[in-house]
Formats: C-alpha cells, sequence, structure tokens
C-alpha cells in the first residue's frame, strides 16, 4: 500500500535557518521566502562501503533510483538530529542515537537545508525491516561501484558522491574534526615520534620505569615494525596513536592515545585496522595491567567491551595491578 505523506506538516524557517513559529504542509507549495530541513543519512561499514538503498517505482522524486541509506523531511517539532533517527527507523527498521550527532555537512537548496548526517555501522542487511512503501531494496556499494552507477543514470546524480567517501574519514560519528589524522602500518621514520609519545604516556603502563626498559620496548617495536605489526595514527608526520599486535598469537598486546587527540575514535580505528590484519582464528585476546577502581582501569576496559571483547581471566599483578584479559570472538563486526 502507499503511504499519503502530503499531511505531513513541517516547521518554517527563514533564510537564516531561524524558525518563524508557522507550520507548513507538505501538499502545498511553499511561499517565496519559507524553507523546511530535510535530512539524509549515509551509513558506511568498515570497508568504506555505503548503504544505498533503491527508491520503489512508485515513489515521488527520484523513482527507482538507487539513493544514499535514508533520506526525508524534518516534521514539525522535530531537530534535525531526531529526524535522523526517526526516518532511519522508519525506512529500514534500525535504531541509531543521534541525539550527540551534528550533521557532517548542510547544503542549501531551492526550498531549504539538507543537512547530511555520516555513520560508521556494521548492520546485517538481512535483519533490516524496509518501509515497503518507499524502499525497494538496499545493499552495500564502494566508492568505484556507485559511481558506475550514477554514470549509467541508475543513481541520484549527487554532485558530491565521489567526495562523500572522503568526507566520511575527516569526521568522527559526533562531528568532531579528525581532518588529517590517518590510519597507516608504521615504518621506521616513525620510531622517533613513536618514542616520543611514548614519553607522555609511559606513566599509564607498566614497564616503562627505567631507561633499560625503555631502551627494551624500542627494541619490540622496531621488531613489530619488521613484522607488519605495528600500526600508528599520524596527524601529518606525528604520531598521536600507536597499536602493537601479534598476528601468531592474534593478540592485541599495546594500544595508546596522545593525550591531546582521545575522544576523536582513534583507538577504535587502529583497532577496526588491526581486525583486518588478522587471519581468521576463533579469538582475539588483549590484557589490560591497571591498579583496581583506578578510572583509566574503568576506561579501558570499557572501550574493549565496547568493540565487542568480554572478560575472561583476572588475575593480580605485581601486587598493585590487576590483570584483566579480554577475549573477543574474531568473527564479530568491527564497531565505533
Amino acid at each position: 500500500m502507499i503511504q499519503n505523506h502530503s499531511d505531513e506538516l513541517w516547521d518554517i524557517y527563514t533564510k537564516d535557518r531561524a524558525a518563524t513559529g508557522e507550520m507548513h504542509q507538505r501538499r502545498n507549495r511553499m511561499k517565496a521566502g519559507e524553507y523546511h530541513i530535510v535530512v539524509h543519512i549515509c551509513i558506511f561499514n568498515h570497508k568504506n562501503q555505503l548503504l544505498i538503498q533503491q527508491r520503489q517505482p512508485f515513489k515521488k522524486g527520484w523513482p527507482n533510483m538507487w539513493d544514499l541509506s535514508v533520506g526525508g523531511s524534518a516534521l514539525a517539532g522535530e531537530s534535525s538530529s531526531e529526524a535522523a533517527a526517526r526516518e532511519t527507523a522508519e525506512e529500514l527498521g534500525i535504531h541509531i542515537d543521534f541525539s550527540e550527532m551534528r550533521p557532517h555537512f548542510t547544503i542549501n537548496f531551492a526550498e531549504g537545508f539538507d543537512d547530511y548526517f555520516i555513520v560508521e555501522q556494521e548492520i546485517d542487511l538481512s535483519t533490516l525491516i524496509l518501509q515497503q512503501e518507499e524502499v525497494r531494496q538496499v545493499r552495500w556499494a564502494g566508492k568505484e561501484d556507485v559511481l558506475r552507477m550514477q554514470e549509467e543514470g541508475t543513481m541520484v546524480p549527487y554532485w558530491f558522491l565521489d567526495r562523500l567517501f572522503e568526507i566520511r574519514g575527516a569526521y568522527d560519528a559526533h562531528g568532531r574534526n579528525n581532518a588529517g589524522i590517518t590510519i597507516a602500518c608504521a615504518s621506521r621514520k616513525n620510531l622517533a615520534s613513536w618514542m616520543s609519545m611514548i614519553e607522555i604516556v609511559k606513566r599509564d603502563f607498566p614497564g616503562f620505569e627505567t631507561p633499560e626498559k625503555l631502551q627494551a620496548y624500542r627494541n619490540t617495536v622496531i621488531r613489530h615494525i619488521s613484522r607488519g605489526s605495528a600500526i600508528c595514527a599520524l596527524y601529518k608526520n606525528m604520531v598521536v596513536g600507536i597499536l602493537l599486535f601479534s598476528p601468531r598469537h592474534n593478540r592485541l598486546c599495546h594500544l595508546a592515545v596522545h593525550p591531546e587527540f582521545r575522544r576523536r575514535h582513534i583507538a577504535t580505528r587502529m583497532v577496526n585496522q588491526m581486525f583486518r590484519s588478522l587471519a581468521p582464528s576463533p579469538e582475539i585476546t588483549v590484557k589490560t595491567y591497571c591498579p583496581e577502581g583506578d578510572e583509566r582501569e574503568i576506561a579501558s576496559r570499557a572501550f574493549y567491551q565496547s568493540l565487542g571483547f568480554i572478560p575472561a581471566k583476572s588475575a593480580p599483578h605485581d601486587g598493585c595491578c590487576r590483570k584483566q584479559e579480554f577475549v573477543r570472538n574474531s568473527t564479530a563486526p568491527p564497531t565505533v
């Protein structure tokens, strides 16, 4: 059954996006100087594939064309983020919390403001409940695939479509700017900056108490670099995140982020790259070493659990720090 949205009410805004307090009924043409809010949601997975939907052939506006993940108009009384959450639930049957997100960018059009939200989330397409009156089907598509469809005339012709895959990497899910921060396999040229960062964070970890221990750690980093099991986050040439892992044992060995670059999902991005580098194995493990009850212990364990790790073995360590092992099923999808 085709749903009739013509009775929808929209809040009216001025050209400066100030609410006028008046409402507009969708079925009517908007007057000159009246504007409303539209939202689009672009959902990416960790493979940098975009979730796209095919619009129903009987839907007005680009019928039967492939489109971005979700789109629609904000209803009266809704904020942009509230509209994004509602439209995502209606069209795909999934619930994403947009309450702390800002649009990654906004494009003005003749009758309003189009807010674009970019989200990274792993989604099992078989679990989606599609809105039959609007969405015909969905699938994941990479950049080349999407641009080919646009060239063929089967994808809605967004002028910025080729840039969307780049914009996605420049911001985190909450709109904080991560431009210029790249995740890469570390090389010897990163070693000096890597060890400089260790001087900043060494108090957060056991094993860096003496110059001899720092030199031993430096030698360990060199071995990992030569094996391709050292990952770093780079701001220009400055190392702002570090990760060592063992492909042989499927283990995350060491993870740290520069204090001035935290809360930008850098750790998650490095862990996700590690996941992609590991061979298939039943489990991935990581151990934490912190004084029990310490804020660092609470934060690190909450972080690993958010990525799908679950607590396993626990034992005292060096008389003051508790050693906690976490285990993650390697088939679980990376998350943000």
